[in-house]
């Protein structure tokens, strides 16, 4: 599965994902093998023993029944064949114990998922939970400088976990080919983020491919060609060569506004991470930030950044930005993100349990800290607040309220901020969307979050390639809500952006500008094709568009009016 555009062509460097640590696949000599063995005892006893753990705590604030997956799991871990095939494949490959635990639990996974039973299929999930923990236990043993990725490497991975990848220098790969993700998992922003060449969805990636295999990856097709022929390498040489020009032809938007063929202005801002990502965001010119996600600086430490931490970091983009605004997101935790000293209850459907401001508002100090830093930066600069994952009217409500106290207390202390700091709404949740003319008279601006918006709505989790098919951005039901939103917003005379993975693709731009959004937030390496695409769009033709998309009964059917406006727009040019 494509995931994120362009040719790499470079050296694979095979890593292990466990839950929050990487480590890299290697060749061990003779002389190693035991060594490896021994570090493999250690961990097993060590993941036995917090699977055990873990089974008893649950025992305690649950009940006996719901603790016995651990301990099916610790039972997992102590399988015989499991603890074989770890073993011959150390001793007869000569690997480090990483890569044949990796091996190994993929085996296992692919055996499980081909199961009919639908009840032991599930099951899979539990053998990936066991072998991350087995991995864990084995990289917390690794020296503490963790895992270096080498310069202009193709990472190639069973998936590349957010808290996992917090630390890794990933600007220096080439590419990404990874076992699993979608088109809008965190492996696919990330990848979009950076401008990085990905493909998703390769069956034992990780376990055919080897540490210094060449490799091309090709990010439009979906495929990935292991030490190709010389046929290949020049095919892809020549096809490297175009897509370079062609971007060379963009960077001559660069400094040209971003408004439509008819003159209407379309604010272009970018979505950045960290600090690093204002650069790119600047190299293209953009309007603005309209999304600073927060998570990335607390994903990097072992402890929450206190105030004046926070405050260094965000005021330096914001700086670094001047005069052109910044819309920072509180911390989004919960769902498929979490921090390694926060722990999170555990949930059967981690996506529909405590999530963004839901969570802050249970836990009010994390919040308040966050509020205070946010508002410090205002004093200076044009920023504003963003909540994530809002619900409703009562979730803004409570956290104007947190707001209003948070600046009681700078004003009593003497510290400056803007007192008409703008506080706005992460519209990703159906509830929040059908109640967008209610909520616009809470909050001063919106935010359409399309990825989680999407999930929610079809019930497809995103992060899930089994369930790709069903995960459709452009669905009947999907554009519905956003033209809802769109119009709630404009009767409260609230602005809307959209920060979503839609908005980067330059295709849907017309329709997206149709529906009546008029501000886009995307990745900086995907701020010119956008800015391509908005240049050749007439209002009344995007209008018109967007009608025809509304009355459309599938996704399918969207698709093909845009194609056909595409063919369109190519014959009359």
């Amino acid at each position: 599965m494509a995931i994120s555009p362009g040719i790499a062509h470079g050296t694979a460097y095979v890593i292990a994902c466990a839950e929050r640590r990487t480590a890299a696949q290697r060749s061990i000599d003779a002389g190693e093998v035991a060594g490896e063995l021994e570090r493999f005892e250690a961990a097993l006893t060590h993941a036995e023993a917090d699977l055990l753990a873990l089974r008893q705590e649950v025992v305690e604030k649950i009940g006996a029944s719901e603790a016995e997956i651990f301990a099916a799991q610790a039972l997992i871990v102590r399988d015989p064949s499991f603890r074989k095939q770890v073993t011959a494949i150390v001793s007869d490959k000569r690997v480090n114990i990483e890569a044949a635990v990796a091996e190994v639990m993929e085996r296992f996974t692919n055996v499980f998922e081909k199961i009919p039973d639908a009840y032991l299929r599930e099951r899979a999930a539990d053998v990936r939970d066991v072998g991350r923990r087995i991995l864990s236990a084995l990289i917390q043993s690794q020296r503490p400088d963790g895992v270096e990725i080498p310069e202009g490497a193709i990472i190639v991975a069973e998936e590349l976990l957010p808290s996992a990848t917090a630390n890794l220098e990933l600007n220096r790969a080439r590419a990404f080919v990874t076992e699993r993700g979608g088109k809008y998992s965190h492996t696919a922003i990330l990848a979009r983020s950076l401008g990085t060449p990905a493909v998703a969805g390769v069956s034992e990636a990780s376990v055919k491919i080897k540490t210094g295999d060449e490799l091309i990856v090709d990010g439009m097709a979906g495929a990935v060609f292991v030490n190709p022929g010389p046929s290949v390498r020049e095919e892809y040489e020549r096809v490297e060569e175009e897509m370079r020009a062609y971007k060379r032809a963009l960077r001559q938007l660069v400094d040209v506004p971003s408004v439509t063929a008819d003159g209407t202005a379309i604010p272009l801002l970018a979505n950045v991470s960290k600090f690093a990502d204002t650069e790119s965001a600047l190299l293209f010119n953009a309007d603005g930030i309209g999304l600073y996600r927060a998570e990335f600086s607390f994903q990097v430490r072992t402890t929450f950044p206190g105030e004046d931490e926070q405050y260094e970091f965000l005021a330096r983009a914001a700086e670094r930005f001047h005069p052109r605004p910044v819309v920072f997101r509180l911390l989004d935790l919960g769902g498929d993100k979490d921090l390694p000293y926060f722990p999170l209850p555990t949930s059967r459907n981690p996506s529909l349990a405590q999530r963004g401001i839901r969570l802050l508002l249970r836990h009010p100090e994390l919040l308040r800290v966050q509020l205070r830093a946010f508002l410090r930066v205002s004093a200076d600069h044009p920023v504003s607040i963003l909540m994530p994952v809002v619900g409703g009217v009562e979730e803004a409500r409570q956290a104007r309220a947190v707001l209003s106290r948070v600046q009681e207390e700078l004003a009593a202390e003497g510290k400056r901020f803007d007192p008409r700091i703008p506080l706005g709404a992460m519209i990703e949740v159906p509830s929040a969307a059908l109640v967008a003319r209610a909520l616009a008279r809470e909050v001063d601006f919106f935010s359409l979050g399309t990825n989680d918006l999407v999930q929610y709505v079809l019930a497809a989790d995103r992060e899930d390639e089994s369930i790709a098919p069903y995960y459709q951005p452009l669905h009947p039901a999907v554009l519905r809500l956003i033209h809802h939103v769109v119009q709630g917003a404009a009767e409260g005379g609230r602005p809307v952006t959209i920060c979503g993975e839609m908005a980067g693709i330059p295709e849907y731009a017309e329709l997206l500008i149709g529906l009546g959004l008029r501000e886009f937030s995307v990745a900086p390496g995907e701020l010119l094709d956008v800015k391509s695409r908005i240049r050749k769009v007439r209002l009344d033709g995007a209008r018109a568009l967007a009608q025809a998309a509304l009355e459309a009964g599938s996704a399918a059917e969207v698709e093909e009016l845009i194609e056909r406006r595409a063919r369109d727009g190519d014959q009359a040019r």
